[in-house]
């Protein structure tokens, strides 16, 4: 599993790894896996983990591609980094036998390659926008890949309809000890409306901006770092947008208690694979508003929140929550509910049966 293992590690493809590493039993598997810097301490004393750390410096980069190079019984959740294509590359050389299995979390490309995703749905679909020699390698990991995990139904058939009939769904978790709603507060106050993640263009952070302005009596928190986050202080202080604030990151437990004192989630983005930070606010108690664009299986429109075609439906229907604490109350509950099935203690055996599946049976 060439994933980091770090315990300061935030990707969130890494921290994935990190929690499936966690729960897995290991009775049938043993795990080869990195560090750079110091490891989870958890994962560092587990048997069945041998845990490599990495050369120091740009060492680190050749040293990740040479250990492609042993005899694994199976490859599990490469990276995209100029290593891991030339490892993966090198073992196709030397014709190394063990199945690579790949995962699809997002998708990302041009224009084109949304417009070709866009035919497939039958409605339009929006890519993160990545440099042509990043979307390279995504492609190389995944026409090379034997078998691909995709973490929603959605991402699943727009894999087969661009990489064949070799996906298959498996959800992935959320912390339910860090991110649960059995200690709201249920007293009513201003509606609170946040959203959490990178204060960048692709996240469309204006919006929350519109939403500020559209509704002055609520109040707009935004969590999370990012290149536009001091643009966006300015552009709410030149509007007089007292409502609206960017506080900043938080680490998980910080952020699992903003979502509980908060009314309603929304996320402004058009490109999202499967918003972890969706199924955390729901976990929270909060209704969420988001597009239908990348059909997350997070929401279900109009049970624990709505999904939007457009902007004008997106305003509109957190308007809706604010104006109705009856409404946001029960979808808050509901989606709640709906999360529990994606605790990780539940999910990551899952993927453990299934990896093991394909190792003993070659896929």
């Amino acid at each position: 599993m060439p994933r980091f293992m770090d315990a300061s590690q935030l990707n969130p493809q890494n921290n994935n790894a990190r929690m499936l590493l966690r729960r897995w039993s290991l009775h049938d598997l043993r795990v080869t896996t990195l560090a750079y810097h110091d490891p989870d301490p958890e994962l560092a004393s587990r048997n069945g983990i041998r845990l490599i750390r990495l050369w120091r410096r740009h060492a680190w980069q050749v040293h990740l591609s040479l250990l492609y190079l042993r005899d694994y019984d199976v490859v599990f959740y490469p990276g995209v980094h100029a290593a891991d294509i030339a490892g993966l590359r090198w073992r196709r050389r030397l014709r190394f036998r063990a199945p690579l299995i790949a995962t699809l979390e997002g998708l990302v490309g041009d224009r084109n390659r949304e417009q070709f995703y866009s035919d497939e749905a039958g409605h339009p679909v929006y890519c993160q926008q990545v440099a042509a020699e990043t979307l390279k390698h995504c492609d190389a990991v995944l026409e090379m890949a034997d078998q691909v995990i995709a973490i929603s139904p959605f991402l699943e058939r727009m894999g087969r309809a661009r990489y064949g009939e070799k996906f298959t769904v498996l959800p992935v978790g959320i912390d339910l000890e860090t991110f649960f709603s059995h200690t709201r507060p249920q007293s009513p106050g201003t509606p609170i409306i946040v959203c959490a993640g990178r204060v960048a263009s692709h996240k469309r952070p204006e919006m929350f901006l519109t939403l500020a302005e559209r509704f002055p009596g609520a109040r707009f928190r935004w969590f999370g770092e990012g290149d536009q986050r001091e643009e966006l202080i300015a552009v709410a202080a030149a509007k007089h947008l007292g409502n609206v604030e960017f506080p900043g990151i938080r680490s998980s437990q910080a952020l699992a208690d903003e979502f509980r004192k908060a009314d309603i989630f929304v996320l402004p983005s058009y490109s999202e694979g499967v918003p972890r930070v969706t199924q955390e606010a729901a976990a929270c108690g909060l209704p969420v508003v988001l597009y239908g664009y990348y059909e997350s299986p997070s929401v279900a429109h109009g049970h624990n929140g709505f999904v939007a075609w457009s902007d004008e439906e997106f305003v509109e229907r957190t308007g809706q929550l604010i104006a109705d604490t009856d409404c946001r109350r029960a979808m808050g509950c509901r989606g709640a509910e709906m999360m529990t099935s994606l605790h990780w203690d539940v999910v990551a055996p899952s993927w453990e049966t299934r990896i093991g599946e394909w190792t003993r049976g070659a896929c």
